[in-house]
Parts: C-alpha cells; structure tokens; sequence
C-alpha cells in the first residue's frame, strides 16, 4: 500500500450563469468572491472552508454540459434555513426533504443546474 497522502486544495467550476452563481453561492453559504480578470474573462474566488473554490465561465474552461459533472454533500445544522436561503438566491428543490439514515435530507438545483444535497443529522 501507498503511504502517500492527499489533499484537496481547490475546486473549480465551470459556469453558465455567473453573475447568479455568485450571488447564490454568496447568499447560502455566507462567502465572499474575489474577482480575478484572467484569460480574457472574470473568474471568481473565494475560500470556502478550507476548499479553495473558483468560479470560471463555460467559455474560458472549454466545457459545455447540460447537467452537473459533480455534487456536493454537505452537512448543515438547520435545513429549513438553509432551504430558505437557497431558494431566495435562486436556487430549487429537486423533491421534498427525506429522513435517510437518521438524517434530513433534501437536494437543490443552484442557478446552473448542478445538484447538492443538505443533510441535516438529526
């Protein structure tokens, strides 16, 4: 077996909507963006926990998709707010809250499309 270790550092995400996914992100999980004028466009940056988090447009990233290349599962303490919080900033639900596994769970499209799931342990 391998001794060596591994770290994710940062995330990037190629964006359609940018000025939507900004202020989604923003709003629900309390960030704050850092614009970057790099190859010809705006990328945005901000630490996200210890995630070091880049929203890049489609175009500039080359990637052309029609549904999400990845899913965040993250747990939060109040789901009802944070269902709240995301449908103020754009985001929608994809069901209704579930109980799995001794956990509230509910999944929510934000402004691109893409899918993450809150759980709520209870």
């Amino acid at each position: 077996m391998n001794d060596e270790t591994f770290t994710i550092e940062g995330l990037t995400m190629a964006v359609t909507n940018m000025e939507a996914m900004v202020n989604f992100y923003s709003d629900v999980f309390n960030v704050e963006f850092r614009k970057l004028d790099l190859y010809g466009g705006s990328l945005y940056q901000t630490d996200w926990g210890d995630l070091q988090l880049l929203l890049c447009p489609s175009e500039i990233a080359q990637v052309s998709v029609n549904r999400n290349r990845h899913q965040f599962d993250i747990v939060v303490s109040d789901l009802n707010m944070i269902i709240d919080k995301a449908k103020q900033a754009g985001g929608r639900l994809m069901g209704n809250v579930n109980v799995h596994n001794g956990q509230k769970v509910v999944s929510i499209f934000d402004p691109d499309g893409n899918s993450i799931v809150f759980k709520e342990k209870k």
